[in-house]
């Protein structure tokens, strides 16, 4: 112990320090085994000085004793008290940051809430583009259904399509995207690709442009590269997969383009349904044979109907309540 410590220790003694000084004091008294030593040995000395003269022992009065003592033993229970809670917080403090950590991220995946679900159609003769939080981009056809959660989860994003739309996915090595539609399955980490899976189709067909992407089926499934196609029928639950030679051709569509290649006419009307909110009246059942070869930009209706009677010996009447279709 130091000279300057020492005196402050007999500035105590006889009521001459101040109040930081005492706390000081017996902070070391109680909290240092070298205090503890020279309190000790402070007692011991008064206690041999008092039984060889009692008058001595005034110097260090019992009433002094008594407070002493008393600040100890408080400051003693005080330092006891602090381990205590370090003990516990040693415990707790690990939980809180999990729970902290687990409410931040619940607050980003809704991790430990009820997912809640938003459903968007866009009607015949419409399109539409959206984004979701994590910033992968859709491109959505007439007469299409997409239903989503308003926060993807922790471990994988998932979307419901009924209908064709054109997916722009953000990359994300630990969190997989996934498209359902009708028992089938689209998984990606960040590509981009076409999906056409009407639910009054026997077809559902799968384009990559880029990326990579797992396509499952309750049968079977494949692994696609850029550039081929997955054609599933749903009827037979056959996959064919096939490489394209422009497979961006597949999704001319979100750029208000039409595009037709050895199409029947039934698949085209189909389209054309969707495309312009009007019904087609087959007279003849025999123009259903022809098939058309078909690119051109989204005119009026009329324009695209004079376009397809140039390919092939089929007519097409507008009428008010739809279209006549005869040869």
């Amino acid at each position: 112990m130091l000279r300057k410590e020492r005196d402050i220790v007999k500035k105590v003694i006889a009521e001459n320090a101040s109040k930081q000084e005492a706390r000081d004091v017996v902070e070391w008294f109680s909290g240092s085994i070298e205090g503890q030593q020279t309190l000790s040995d402070m007692i011991d000395r008064d206690a041999y000085l008092m039984e060889g003269d009692p008058l001595t022992g005034q110097s260090f009065t019992p009433l002094q004793s008594d407070l002493l003592f008393s600040n100890i033993e408080r400051n003693i229970r005080l330092r006891h008290f602090r381990k205590q809670m370090l003990r516990v917080a040693a415990v707790l403090l690990p939980l809180l940051l999990f729970t902290g950590f687990g409410l931040y991220i619940n607050s980003r995946t809704s991790l430990f809430e009820g997912i809640t679900y938003t459903e968007l159609y866009v009607p015949k003769g419409e399109d539409a583009r959206i984004f979701f939080q994590d910033g992968t981009e859709v491109f959505l056809n007439a007469d299409t259904r997409i239903r989503y959660p308003e926060r993807f989860g922790l471990l994988r994003r998932e979307v419901w399509l009924d209908g064709e739309a054109y997916f722009n996915v953000k990359k994300n090595s630990r969190r997989p995207f996934e498209v359902h539609s009708q028992n089938t399955t689209v998984e990606v980490l960040g590509t981009s690709f076409n999906l056409n899976a009407y639910r009054e189709s026997d077809k559902i067909r799968v384009t990559l442009d880029e990326g990579s992407i797992a396509f499952r089926t309750q049968h079977n499934g494949s692994t696609l590269s850029p550039g081929q196609q997955a054609e599933y029928d749903k009827i037979t639950g056959k996959l064919v997969v096939t490489n394209l030679i422009h497979p961006s051709n597949q999704s001319l569509w979100k750029n208000n383009l039409l595009y037709f290649y050895d199409s029947p006419l039934s698949e085209v009307i189909n389209v054309l349904e969707r495309r312009y909110n009007v019904e087609f009246n087959l007279l003849t059942p025999e123009a259903l044979n022809y098939s058309y070869t078909l690119t051109t930009r989204h005119l009026s209706l009329d324009s695209v109907l004079i376009e397809m009677q140039k390919i092939a010996p089929v007519r097409f009447t507008l009428r008010e309540n739809g279209v006549d279709v005869s040869m």
